[in-house]
């Protein structure tokens, strides 16, 4: 992991992959490096530290390469430094390697390479070594790419370039890759967003695939060498969308664009969301997975389901498979994934390959999403902050209006969404704001806190919890109110804080939680429609029947946001996180 992006053309490649592998920092990194063509030598710059560090260091002003290879490093192998950096070359110093994913008969393939000095702690080196061995057979440089391919176990997408040879070349095994196809030449990369300021026309690779990415053109072949032909689609989001333009990150801009996005999709999405739910049997168990925020989206949905009368069950990726036995042909899995790559998810499909499957997946022509019987398009548009914002609270309103549609019970539901599209507006007042900087104030110094809540409400305290630990580095525990006096109660101590989550629903089962909180000298924070005279500080959310959720969560995404930037974090790229966990 993390980042990988390409180029060969007849412009000079430099200032594009610049670019590029900055669009792909939202990824999650590390390290730095790329290797790129000079007069006929590999120029090969890497270290461990953001780019712009390494790049000062390492400067590439006055370059000028045809082609090029650049990577970001998200650690999986080997520690963080200079030399586990990518890329990775062969003996020879003529191969470089840039990898994203796992390999994992490692130690097998390094046994084979007996006569070859292997100088960092990386998998992603025995690539470029595998690559030489099979030259020394008389093997030309993309013959010897696919017999090294053919030889590594796991999930492993890279991309090579050599001094023999003027073509780059890209392998796909898991991680995703994507041509970018303009005039002047072609882009290979992990995500559209680093060449899509210079090309929206794309073509995405499949799984064992190997592209030769030349200075005219490309072709795509399978992995027993034969071709194949992808059609180049168009992109339907602009290079605006992934431009910060007036915020100061972009978790705060993604933030801010959820009402709009929740407006479009009441304009534009409950067609499909309808068409969708008709896939589903009302006597049958719908099981909802996903990973991380996408999991806490899938215990909403599920949550809903049961709700409207539906069998169903979140169940986190990796889990999947040990619910087989459960499942009968007519039941539904629902696929939750911001990225459409989510490893786990992928690893547990062929568990569920006979069942029907609805995909709501932020990625067109991603893994998953060609893998679903039917895909719900979340309408979120491109997300760069690490920290799941609005993939999250379009998922579990999708996730919502699919259990009311499922039951036939739509019309109940949305007066609520209207409601939802006009209250959620209405958060964003300065008021709000005062509140919440009046919360970080005390929060920064602690070192941890509680979320509670009820129902969906605690659902909501475990997203909230998670964004804090994601981008303020603080402990957040979310607690089950009904579960409070069985056990967490005896955590409860003079000055430690709670952020309770209350829709009108859970109230008054709320308000007995938030008085044995401060008579054991607690305090609290509420996050509710109405203020309550036993709150520390209130910070009011908006009613929304059924979506209330929505405005709740919001409001912690702000709180979380604002928390790291009081502790001088950086909220678009935490520490040890990626966007996209494509290995297990």
């Amino acid at each position: 992991m993390c980042g990988i992006i390409g180029y060969n053309g007849t412009d000079n490649a430099i200032p594009y992959l610049v670019e590029g592998i900055k669009n792909l920092e939202y990824r999650g990194y590390d390290s730095f490096g790329c290797a790129f063509d000079s007069k006929g030598k590999l120029s090969v710059k890497k270290d461990a530290g953001r780019i712009s560090s390494v790049l000062s260091k390492y400067p590439l002003d006055g370059e000028s390469s045809n082609r090029g290879i650049f990577h970001t490093r998200w650690a999986t192998h080997g520690e963080v430094n200079r030399v586990n950096a990518h890329p990775q070359l062969d003996c020879s110093g003529k191969i470089a390697v840039v990898h994203n994913g796992i390999i994992e008969n490692l130690e097998e393939l390094k046994n084979s390479l007996q006569n070859h000095r292997f100088v960092s702690g990386t998998d992603t080196e025995v690539i470029s070594h595998l690559i030489e061995e099979e030259m020394k057979k008389g093997k030309s440089l993309e013959n010897a790419i696919i017999s090294a391919a053919n030889k590594v176990k796991g999930s492993s997408s890279f991309a090579v370039i050599s001094s023999a040879d003027d073509s780059i070349y890209a392998v796909k095994n898991g991680s995703p890759l994507v041509l970018g196809v303009s005039g002047s030449g072609t882009f290979v990369s992990s995500d559209v967003p680093s060449f899509l300021k210079y090309t929206n026309k794309v073509v995405f690779m499949h799984d064992g695939e190997i592209a030769a990415i030349r200075r005219n053109g490309y072709s795509i072949k399978s992995m027993i060498g034969k071709d194949q032909d992808h059609p180049v689609k168009t992109v339907n989001f602009s290079y605006e969308e992934i431009d910060r333009g007036r915020y100061k990150h972009f978790m705060e801009k993604e933030i801010l664009e959820q009402p709009a996005l929740i407006r479009r999709l009441l304009e534009n999405s409950l067609p499909a969301i309808k068409k969708a739910s008709k896939l589903i049997n009302k006597k049958a168990t719908v099981y909802i997975s996903g990973s991380g925020s996408s999991f806490y989206a899938a215990s909403i949905g599920a949550n809903m389901m049961i709700k409207n009368g539906i069998k169903s069950v979140a169940v986190q990726s990796q889990d999947l498979p040990s619910y087989r036995r459960t499942m009968s042909k007519n039941d539904v899995v629902i696929i939750v994934s911001q990225s459409g790559e989510t490893a786990d998810l992928i690893n547990s499909l062929p568990s569920v390959k006979d069942l029907k499957k609805i995909g709501l997946i932020n990625v067109k022509g991603s893994t998953l999403s060609n893998s679903v019987d039917y895909n719900i398009d979340m309408s979120a548009g491109q997300e760069i902050a690490v920290a799941a914002t609005k993939t999250f609270i379009m998922s579990a309103i999708i996730l919502t209006l699919l259990a009311y549609y499922a039951a036939g019970n739509e019309e109940e539901i949305l007066p609520d969404l209207k409601l939802l599209s006009l209250n959620v507006y209405n958060i964003f007042v300065p008021s709000l704001y005062k509140a919440i900087d009046k919360a970080v104030r005390i929060l920064k110094n602690k070192d941890g806190l509680f979320f509670i809540g009820r129902g969906v409400d605690y659902i909501s305290a475990q997203e909230a919890a998670l964004k804090v630990k994601e981008i303020a580095y603080a402990h957040a525990e979310a607690i089950d109110g009904a579960m409070f006096k069985h056990g967490p109660l005896a955590l409860v101590q003079r000055d430690l804080y709670v952020v309770s989550l209350i829709t009108k629903k859970n109230a008054s089962t709320t308000s007995n939680n938030i008085d044995e909180i401060k008579s054991r000298g607690g305090k609290v924070i509420g996050i509710s429609e109405e203020s309550d005279k036993s709150f520390d500080f209130f910070i009011r959310s908006q009613p929304a029947g059924v979506f209330s959720f929505v405005t709740q969560i919001i409001i912690s995404q702000l709180l979380a946001y604002k928390l790291s930037i009081a502790k001088g974090i950086d909220p678009d790229h935490p520490r040890n996180l990626a966007k996209s966990v494509t290995v297990k």
